[in-house]
């Protein structure tokens, strides 16, 4: 996975966040908080360096400090952060505390999870009937429990991923319903005591008898591996995912749709394991539940997506169409960007060499416009190609970091709640819902304090 190079001197206590909130483990899974534990609890947990680099880290205490003043922030991409007023974020030079925070500021956020050194696999036929059986199974208590789908493709894998619990799949079909049913039946007779496999296999994975609205990707599939967590997404996106070409505004359409916001979160970081980035979009409709929906935009991320995971089924032919398409199109490299604030640091360094604008424009070779160069953000390669130009480390660090530049559009101050104090040894502070949080120096953190 990587180098734990743990610096054991450092150690802090961070006034942190909301009771709930889940922070990203090393083994892969994101707990909440108050799951963690208390005193005396070791955790390896996903971190990061001052060059803002992931690093894996120990934490070593889960404090409750009470009920204090919160802020909530949403960022472009969906994701949202419930902390203590006084936690810091990260924006390009420096670590601003949520109650100072504004919209339009840019924040770093896990760029990518890395995979486990030593994953827990799971059967295929075990991630391939779960994925199937959240998307469009029905298993609500004291019914059959139930699969339905149009796709034949579908039908037959959850027919032979059954086979491992021992069940036949029962096929019904429905003219009026316009879908064909397989029914799980069990392969014994069930009396008091002894139930349906699937049904106990569900129920220990605590999604059994869940509404659609309810439902969760459960632990073992993040402690999985990265091709696992592949093939899981593969037929999870053959239910409720979308892959179409718009050929009108030529670009590839890519969703998953969930009454589940904490469902449309656990995709949305398995999606991270891969380096695949998506936006989550709230869809209302009066009279309904919000529905959420996972995008992932951009041509090389909608690539990289096809490619790692692609769809089972009638949808993954759709896929097989679009990812045709986007071969012929240019990728828009205004979408993975670093703040632009980090001209104010190349023009420090132009002046230090006595460089012309002018002449660096040339040696980029890029048109020279003036200021006009100094008003948009860079790319990541560009800002490489700079950094190289220069030979500056700083701003080579910033080109290659892992983190992703997300911009906030909302901060408000909401009633006071939970919060939670951290102590870790070894980084400059942890992921909590894939936002970089610093954990803070205890004396800076009153209610934190022993």
């Amino acid at each position: 996975m990587f180098d734990r190079g743990m610096d054991e001197s450092a150690n802090y206590l961070g006034f942190c966040t909301c009771w709930g909130s889940p922070i990203s483990c090393a083994e892969g899974s994101h707990l909440p908080l108050d799951e963690i534990g208390g005193r005396g609890t070791r955790r390896d947990i996903l971190a990061f360096d001052d060059q803002m680099r992931v690093i894996p880290a120990l934490l070593t205490e889960v404090r409750d400090v009470g009920a204090h003043s919160v802020v909530n922030i949403r960022l472009a991409s969906g994701r949202r952060l419930e902390a203590g007023s006084e936690q810091q974020v990260r924006t390009l030079n420096e670590w601003v505390p949520l109650e100072k925070l504004m919209p339009g500021a840019r924040i770093a956020v896990a760029r990518y999870l890395p995979e486990q050194a030593q994953p827990i696999l799971m059967v295929d036929a075990e991630l391939i009937l779960l994925a199937h059986m959240i998307g469009d199974g029905s298993c609500v208590r004291r019914q059959p429990i139930r699969y339905a789908s149009i796709d034949e493709d579908n039908l037959t894998a959850v027919t032979l991923a059954a086979k491992h619990f021992g069940i036949e799949a029962v096929r019904d079909e429905y003219a009026a319903a316009r879908c064909i049913t397989l029914r799980l039946r069990a392969p014994y007779r069930l009396t008091h005591g002894k139930r349906n496999p699937v049904a106990s296999w569900l129920d220990e994975l605590g999604l059994f008898g869940l509404r659609s609205y309810e439902k969760f990707v459960p632990t073992p599939v993040f402690m999985s591996s990265n091709s696992q967590i592949g093939l899981f997404l593969h037929h999870l996106w053959s239910t409720d995912g979308s892959v179409r070409w718009d050929a009108k505004g030529r670009q590839g359409r890519i969703y998953y749709a969930s009454t589940s916001r904490q469902f449309i979160d656990d995709v949305a970081n398995l999606l991270l394991r891969l380096e695949v980035h998506t936006r989550i979009k709230r869809a209302a409709k009066s009279g309904y539940r919000d529905c959420w929906h996972l995008t992932i935009d951009g041509v090389e991320n909608q690539r990289r997506f096809l490619t790692l995971v692609g769809v089972h089924g009638a949808r993954g032919v759709r896929g097989q169409e679009v990812l045709r398409e986007l071969e012929s199109v240019l990728p828009n490299t205004n979408a993975d960007t670093v703040p632009k604030e980090v001209w104010n640091t190349v023009r420090e360094l132009l002046s230090k060499t006595g460089m012309s604008h002018r002449a660096f424009a040339a040696a980029l070779n890029t048109k020279f416009c003036g200021s006009t160069m100094w008003k948009h953000s860079p790319s990541r390669s560009r800002l490489a190609r700079i950094a190289a130009l220069l030979g500056d480390r700083g701003l080579e660090a910033l080109a290659t970091s892992h983190v992703y530049w997300d911009q906030v559009v909302e901060v408000s101050e909401v009633s006071p709640g939970r919060l939670m104090a951290l102590q870790i040894i070894g980084a400059e502070g942890c992921f909590v819902h894939g936002i970089a949080v610093r954990a803070l120096p205890p004396e800076t953190n009153s209610p934190g304090r022993r």
